[in-house]
């Protein structure tokens, strides 16, 4: 049986079978852009005070190749080849990969990519064939990850030895309070007042949005290729976000209710961090005996 359902096991189940999908996570202060107000000088390094308590970018990196080295060793066991997904940005799908945590913010990057991540494929790329027999194997009941499908076949198996005797939900508890810390953001009062100043702004330039979470979501903007409206209300964001103020606000108040859980749940975290460093230990374990 294993051990959580969510967070960073969640984000490792779909590392392996090349289907992530992650959501905006988290890191005290912004520096560089966004502390500046220059939009186009690069990605802001986001810092919130919860990320010391989870796996790191890097260490993400490890325990995902370990996993995947398991899941590998699995199917070679049954004379099937794993197609190992491509490696992953980890400073955009890892734990602490803040990017764009509060939305788009490098104005040179919206110019030519809208809402899309650089260096992404102009369209998706078609799903791989897979034979029944192969993802019976993987997966052992062929179920979408969320509803259990990495329980069984070599998946589950690769889980079952990375994680055993880790507590894998103390693992995923940083990553969950940094969940509640967002979502409770948005309801902050001064959350809320600069979400309207970035609203009448983008009203001015033509676009109507309530909040910096809208556009991506509006079909009209973000379709499978960029086009010029997008990169339209891109730019506009992002000037709207730098005249507002909105990423350094809406960070300050993030780190405060951060802040208040390092306090409150100081216990239940420096657990986290213990299972943590177990995991990545075993994860290096692991990697060290294939010779990787």
């Amino acid at each position: 049986m294993r051990l959580a359902r969510a967070g960073l096991v969640l984000l490792l189940a779909a590392v392996v079978t090349s289907c992530a999908s992650p959501e905006p996570s988290g890191h005290a202060r912004p520096t560089g852009a966004a502390a500046s107000g220059d939009a186009s000088a690069g990605p802001p390094r986001i810092t919130l005070p919860l990320d010391p308590y989870q796996v790191s970018d890097e260490d993400f990196g490890t325990v995902s190749r370990a996993l995947t080295e398991l899941t590998d060793r699995c199917m070679r066991r049954q004379g099937l080849g794993y197609e190992a997904p491509a490696p992953q940005d980890t400073g955009t799908t890892g734990p602490t990969g803040h990017e764009r945590r509060y939305g788009i913010t490098v104005l040179k990057t919206a110019r030519t990519h809208g809402y899309h991540l650089a260096g992404a494929p102009a369209r998706e790329p078609a799903e791989p064939k897979r034979s029944k027999a192969y993802e019976r194997a993987l997966t052992g009941t062929g179920k979408p990850l969320d509803d259990g499908g990495f329980d069984d076949g070599c998946t589950g198996e690769a889980h079952r030895e990375l994680e055993a005797g880790i507590d894998m939900k103390a693992v995923d508890l940083p990553q969950w309070y940094k969940r509640d810390s967002f979502q409770r953001s948005l309801e902050h009062p001064r959350v809320k007042a600069v979400f309207a100043a970035w609203s009448r702004c983008m009203a001015e330039a033509g676009h109507r949005y309530a909040t910096p979470l809208d556009p991506p979501g509006d079909p009209k903007v973000m379709g499978r290729t960029v086009t010029d409206h997008e990169r339209s209300v891109a730019v506009a964001d992002i000037t709207c976000k730098t005249r507002t103020g909105l990423v350094d606000a809406w960070q300050r108040v993030e780190t405060t209710l951060q802040r208040s859980t390092v306090t409150t749940r100081a216990a239940q975290l420096k657990k986290a961090g213990a299972e943590a460093e177990r995991l990545i230990a075993r994860a290096d374990k692991i990697l060290a005996a294939a010779g990787g």
